[in-house]
């Protein structure tokens, strides 16, 4: 089994003992667990900035909701209030 690939099914289901079977898991657990590791080293500013963004964009959509909001309510009487009596 070369490297930290998963082994064909054909592979795994016949070929492997149970030690084995249990050491490639643990070869292709520690392989994903080390690419998050330097996923979060090379693109831990672009998070950072990712975050800064979210934070911004809810802003933006609070302030945007409630203009909207009084907008609404501004048009509804300006608009829809009938000739009443």
């Amino acid at each position: 089994m070369p490297g930290n690939k998963m082994p064909s099914w054909e592979e795994w289901n016949s070929q492997l003992t149970d030690e084995q079977r249990q050491y490639s898991l643990y070869k292709i657990l520690e392989s994903i667990n080390k690419k998050l590791a330097d996923r979060e080293e090379s693109c831990g500013e672009r998070f950072t900035r990712l975050e800064k963004r979210k934070k911004w964009n809810s802003t933006e959509s609070l302030f945007g909701g409630i203009i909207g909001g009084i907008l609404a309510v501004i048009g509804s009487w300006a608009f829809w209030r009938g000739t009443g009596p």
